[in-house]
């Protein structure tokens, strides 16, 4: 005769309780990390894509435009950054800038899923030393909302730095989806 014991169904049940409690709690806080990530990755995307242009500018001596892209190699007007942006040098230096059969396209992103990227500007034109390169203000956006939105701010200088508020200090704010 064996001594052998197993779970009885009310200790069964104890167990699966306690653990679905456990995975209650635990589903938020990993939703959250998860859109954290998404928003850090779309952000450095931004951040990195400037940073390129800035540096391309300074190294070729001449103008290099970031523009947002409907998915096409040209620069749009109007929506948002979401869709995709291009990098390219602007030889003619034609403004608005547009993408020519002449000029180099030195880099294109793709488009960042449940994300809204707005910005006050349709491009950002870096140009080399001891000339402005135009500012503004790219802000993204999810489900979450204003109080989860961040802002890449691009000084006249190029240089952008992240910031959970408006340039002026204000709120940010999230078009609706």
């Amino acid at each position: 005769m064996s001594d052998a014991r197993g779970f009885s169904l009310f200790e069964l049940l104890y167990v699966i309780a306690v653990a679905g409690v456990l995975a209650a709690i635990a589903v938020p806080s990993f939703s959250a990390v998860v859109s954290d990530s998404r928003r850090t990755a779309a952000l450095n995307a931004v951040v990195g894509a400037i940073q390129f242009a800035r540096s391309e500018a300074i190294k070729r001596a001449e103008e290099v435009v970031l523009c947002k892209t409907g998915g096409a190699s040209k620069c749009t007007s109007g929506g948002g950054w979401e869709t995709g942006w291009l990098v390219f040098v602007n030889l003619d230096r034609d403004s608005p800038p547009k993408l020519d059969a002449n000029e180099p396209l030195i880099q294109q992103h793709g488009a960042l899923p449940l994300a809204r990227i707005t910005a006050n500007r349709d491009a950002f034109t870096f140009r080399p030393f001891s000339r402005a390169s135009t500012n503004g203000t790219v802000v993204y956006c999810d489900s979450r909302g204003a109080p989860a939105a961040r802002a890449v701010i691009v000084s006249t200088s190029g240089r952008p730095r992240i910031a959970s508020t408006m340039s002026g200090g204000g709120p940010l704010a999230c078009p609706p989806p």
